[in-house]
């Protein structure tokens, strides 16, 4: 699944962040518009959430531009229960397919789980990049993942592709978990 791309880069923009005295990350935001020195903004949002996962958990955030924008302890939860999914999102896509395809030699085998849309590395890596860049599309994703899997009906993809619906099941309980937190 592809991430949504924005018109600015979060490797590029809010490059500049540290944590204060109080345990707050601040970011320095006067090189891109203000109207997207903003959480709600996918840049911003994959920036924050890129110096959080360099930096460690944090008490809030502070967008510096024209005016400073801050966040406290519960936007910090939030973006900490984001990174927490997105690791979990990178141990399913550690998981290696599990075909059961009779007479095909490891090659060929190799060659057709490459093609895969459902194989672990791929679709777990977007549905990551999808959580850090627009979490609410997130959902979107899972609903439309959902009905492709129940409508698959490779027969030597049965073991992988419970697998892969096991891993959502999960990755649901968790996010079911987090909101009701």
């Amino acid at each position: 699944m592809p991430s949504r791309g924005s018109s600015l880069e979060a490797q590029d923009v809010f490059d500049e962040a540290e944590a204060d005295a109080d345990g707050r990350l601040v970011v320095k935001c006067e090189d891109v518009p203000e109207d997207l020195a903003d959480l709600s903004k996918p840049a911003c949002l994959q920036a924050v959430l890129r110096h959080l996962r360099d930096g460690g958990s944090v008490r809030g955030v502070v967008l510096v531009h024209d005016r400073e924008r801050a966040y406290g302890p519960r936007a910090a939860a939030v973006l900490d229960g984001l990174l927490a999914l997105a690791r979990l999102l990178d141990q399913f896509a550690e998981r290696a397919p599990e075909p059961d395809f009779p007479g095909f030699t490891a090659k060929e085998v190799e060659a057709v789980c490459a093609k895969c849309e459902f194989r672990p590395a791929a679709l777990f890596a977007g549905l990551r990049e999808l959580l850090l860049g627009d979490p609410a599309a997130l959902l979107a994703a899972l609903s439309e993942l959902a009905s492709s899997l129940a409508a698959y009906e490779e027969a030597g993809c049965v073991g992988c592709a419970g697998a892969t619906v096991q891993d959502v099941r999960i990755l649901l309980a968790e996010l079911d978990r987090a909101v009701g937190a």
